[in-house]
């Protein structure tokens, strides 16, 4: 291949397959190529190693051949040779694959697209790793919420294979309201990621009329259903949940976020289903991708609710993600070349390990000081190299200034830091860093000091220590009084009562609500004043169960 920057951006991966037409094994390629770029790219290099480049393309194509080590099939080769020609679809691959990801299974998909639909994989590359990533694990069967029975949801086993072909042809017919090929894997996710029939999807095309810049008025096209509501029916009661029945029937919040976030996927508009807990209790509302880079993350949530946080689901891993990370994560970074150049170099370092790898996240974060990725990277690196206590505890302070802006990751690298300080004892240090979650985060992000809050009462009961946590039980109650509403009962009074009922400890827990009710005050017609007398009637007279 000669020179790692000697030849044409588009040339220099296909000339090296050309020149590697027949191989015994993976291995063998990717020891070739890791050994010729480990040579020719040294630490004092760096700029070498720039987004677009050949070494760019030489460093992903080593990736692709070391994954290819561990999950090529033979019969799969002529395919696993076509894409890892395929430039644009490696880099999107490993810049978007994760440790949680299962990159066997994306392969195999990878690889079946590459068999039956060439075409569509070359003119929608990014898309294709987009469902790959997304598929490559069982869809979750509580999808899409816990307020449908299953049975009543079209579902359809996904076939991520023929669903790039149907989108495929949907671009080519510009059906969709954005042009997918605009795109990044971490907004094409959000649109894949349904199990429901290309039926429910057509109706959708053909009967939600709204433009990208008004799609947040399609939550309220649902009628809402006051008379279920009132009647407490949160449950959908009827046998089919289609969404020409929600459009018919009406719904409730989770209907209408539901139905609105389903028809922007249909139209090619990357939409995420959110919930969150507010003064009243629990609500549902849907975000969209205003833009590419730009989303609007709060389309039917009530203002006047005081709602710290939403929480969607991310589907390239099935785990809760909240429309604050979201945000920070976007903020148009994927387009811009320092985040480019960042994670090129954290990618690099991930593949050089411990040692060589920290100067090069040293770099990454010069450039980009906020690059998350990095700081995750630097801290698995210390934890695998055995870093002592004080260097970890002087980097994750680091860390909660970095992101002292941002609550999430704050309290992420304070809970890091509260883990060392019980592990050498320090009683002093444990006491301020609790105190600290619990003040910072009484605002805004209430939600986030109630579950510090929370989880210092379950050590405490864990413990054994009734009284202890009785104590914490009460400060909590006090620091978050008047503002809390559905997070601290749900987040806090709920799982302590029960909690307390389960050891058979009944004067507590009848204490606990008695206490709660005259600080939370619950009105009987919002859903935690609800919640607040079914729980009070698990408790009898005396402290009996009923």
């Amino acid at each position: 291949m000669g020179s790692l920057h000697g030849v044409g951006l588009a040339d220099v991966t296909s000339e090296w397959w050309q020149g590697h037409a027949v191989f015994s094994n993976w291995s063998d390629l990717s020891l070739e190529l890791a050994s010729k770029m480990k040579t020719q790219l040294t630490p004092t290099q760096k700029e070498v190693l720039k987004p677009g480049t050949d070494a760019e393309k030489s460093f992903r194509l080593w990736q692709w051949l070391d994954l290819m080590k561990s999950a090529a099939e033979e019969e799969s080769k002529p395919s696993l040779i076509a894409l890892g020609s395929n430039a644009v679809l490696v880099a999107a691959f490993f810049e978007n694959l994760s440790p949680e990801d299962h990159p066997r299974q994306a392969i195999g998909i990878l690889a079946d697209m590459q068999k039956k639909y060439p075409e569509d994989v070359a003119a929608l590359p990014r898309l294709a790793v987009a469902l790959a990533l997304v598929f490559d694990q069982p869809f979750p069967k509580n999808w899409p919420h816990g307020q449908v029975p299953h049975a009543a949801v079209p579902w359809e086993e996904p076939a991520p294979v023929e669903r790039l072909h149907s989108m495929a042809g949907l671009q080519k017919d510009r059906r969709y309201v954005l042009d997918l090929r605009d795109l990044m894997v971490d907004e094409l996710k959000y649109i894949v990621d349904h199990p429901l029939p290309e039926t429910e999807m057509e109706w959708a095309r053909k009967n939600v009329a709204a433009s990208r810049s008004g799609f947040d008025k399609v939550f309220s096209t649902i009628r809402y259903d006051i008379p279920r509501y009132e009647k407490n029916t949160l449950i959908w009661p009827y046998p089919t949940y289609t969404l020409a029945e929600i459009r018919q029937r009406g719904g409730i919040c989770v209907d209408q976020a539901y139905f609105a976030a389903m028809s922007g996927k249909a139209k090619g508009l990357p939409t995420l289903f959110f919930t969150g807990q507010g003064d009243s209790g629990g609500h549902a509302w849907f975000g969209y991708l205003e833009a590419p880079g730009r989303w609007e993350t709060d389309c039917g949530r009530y203002a006047q609710e005081n709602y710290p946080v939403g929480q969607a689901i991310d589907p390239q891993n099935w785990k809760p993600i909240s429309d604050t990370e979201l945000v920070f994560l976007a903020k148009n970074r994927e387009r811009s070349p320092a985040f480019q150049q960042a994670r090129l170099w954290t990618d690099y370092a991930n593949s050089l390990g411990v040692e060589e790898g920290d100067r090069w996240i040293e770099a990454a974060l010069t450039i980009q000081p906020e690059y998350l990725p990095a700081w995750n990277l630097r801290a698995k690196l210390l934890a695998e190299g055995h870093a002592d206590r004080m260097a970890q505890r002087e980097f994750w302070q680091s860390f909660v200034k970095r992101f002292a802006a941002y609550a999430d990751l704050k309290v992420q690298g304070q809970e890091k830091l509260l883990e060392l300080a019980k592990a050498s004892g320090e009683a002093r240090e444990v006491a301020n860093l609790e105190r600290q979650i619990l003040v910072q985060n009484r605002a805004k992000r209430f939600d986030l000091g109630i579950g510090a809050a929370a989880g210092q009462v379950s050590e405490k009961m864990q413990e054994g220590n009734w009284d202890g946590a009785q104590t914490s039980f009460r400060q909590a109650l006090r620091e978050y009084k008047g503002q809390a509403g559905g997070h601290l009962f749900y987040g806090l009074v709920a799982p302590f009562v029960e909690a307390a009922l389960a050891e058979g400890q009944m004067q507590v827990a009848k204490a606990a609500l008695v206490e709660a009710r005259r600080i939370l005050k619950p009105t009987p017609d919002t859903l935690v004043g609800r919640s607040f007398v079914l729980l009070e009637g698990k408790v009898g007279e005396g402290g009996r169960l009923k």
